[in-house]
């Protein structure tokens, strides 16, 4: 829903009451910014409706979802998309305007992601071709699951770019991204049996992964810790061997791990909670 919208909304409501059309003005400016978008429509009713005590209470229980560690209900061997199709900053939590559609599948010996990372403008600027060179430095679609309920300090990173090369890693991250205590051992990606795909289109990448259950660290299990992250170029690269920055790229998370003035993914903390029914 655009600002412009909802800023026409308020003009005729307070086309009388100049003080109140300022106020909910600069109100809603500021809601625009933290709110998830799906909320703003609920957020102007409420100022049609002129009861400030649920304006007030809306926007703090709305601003909370972001505190909240996302949930996936997973029937094995049924595909599940995610409500989410636009994932969130990684700094700030504010929703990103870049299109990633995730589905989830689970049978006996996979975990299967699929994905369809959309609004790419720079998608055959990537150059990495190699597995387990450092894809993180450009655009990135990646996955981080652990076994059980708990936060957990070992997990599997793994990451694949729109070449369908990919990068694996068990992480060790014994003060779960409080301090800079983090360890990846590689994986080679030809031994982990890791079934994976990748296939470019216009502004857009596609690809499926297929994850064996005994490369998650922890017992097979019915509950998982997982989060989904893409980093897109937002700027087009001015040299072949370019990397990634705040400047030129958005950091994006399915569940964000509000990591403050600098992205940062490996916050297990943040990640979502994936439960398997038979």
């Amino acid at each position: 829903m655009a600002l412009p919208y909802l800023e026409l909304q308020i003009n005729i409501k307070y086309k009388n009451h100049h003080k109140d059309k300022i106020f909910y003005s600069a109100l809603l400016v500021f809601v625009f910014e933290v709110l998830p978008k799906q909320y703003l429509i609920i957020f102007v009713q409420h100022i049609y409706s002129g009861n400030m005590v649920l304006l007030l209470l809306f926007i703090l229980i709305s601003g909370m979802n972001n505190n909240i560690n996302k949930e996936i209900h997973l029937v094995k061997n049924q595909w599940t998309d995610l409500e989410d199709v636009h994932f969130l900053h990684a700094t700030d939590g504010k929703v990103a305007d870049y299109p990633t559609a995730v589905k989830i599948k689970a049978d006996e010996s996979y975990l299967h992601v699929s994905f369809t990372c959309s609004k790419d403008e720079y998608v055959d600027k990537n150059t990495y071709l190699i597995h387990n060179q450092p894809l993180f430095n450009q655009e990135v679609f990646e996955v981080f699951i652990a076994s059980g309920k708990e936060d957990p300090d070992h997990y599997l990173e793994l990451e694949i770019n729109p070449n369908n090369a990919i990068w694996v890693g068990q992480i060790s991250n014994p003060s779960r991204g409080d301090k800079s205590d983090i360890k990846a051992e590689m994986v080679d990606p030809e031994a982990s049996k890791i079934v994976h795909s990748a296939n470019k289109k216009k502004k857009a990448w596609s690809g499926q992964l297929s994850i064996p259950w005994a490369l998650i660290p922890g017992e097979k299990s019915l509950d998982y810790r997982i989060n989904f992250y893409r980093i897109v170029a937002t700027k087009a690269p001015t040299k072949k061997d370019w990397t990634c920055s705040t400047d030129n790229c958005a950091f994006l998370c399915w569940n964000s791990t509000l990591s403050g003035k600098a992205p940062a993914f490996h916050r297990p903390r943040r990640f979502g909670k994936l439960s398997i029914a038979d």
